[in-house]
């Protein structure tokens, strides 16, 4: 079984390195890591799951496939449908923050 340390430093590396879950199952795949027919990777909602069933060994080998791994280019701006959403639920916010009366409070 992975140790503590090994899973947190597998969960810490997956996300640096990875941009979805998805990326994390077909990596073991592609290093032969698990075998193809690995019912609890294709089952597997999250990376505990899959680190519950894990050896050191293999845990050992996914460390060394993450860390060779670059890191994503992450874009640092939003698109402009994602601005105009969070521009409306703020006005949204003000609106109702707007009706507010403090005078009870007095």
């Amino acid at each position: 079984m992975a140790s503590p340390n090994q899973r947190s430093y597998i969960k810490d590396l997956a996300v640096l390195k990875l941009k979805e879950f998805k990326e994390f199952k077909e990596m073991l795949y592609a290093n032969d890591i698990v075998g193809v027919d690995s019912e609890t990777v294709k089952n597997a909602k999250s990376v505990d799951e899959i680190l519950d069933a894990t050896t050191d060994l293999q845990a050992s080998k996914m460390i060394g496939v993450l860390q060779s791994r670059p890191m994503p280019v992450r874009v640092r701006a939003y698109s402009p449908k994602r601005s105009e959403e969070v521009i409306r639920l703020l006005d949204e916010i003000k609106a109702t923050v707007n009706d507010w009366s403090y005078d009870e409070l007095r």
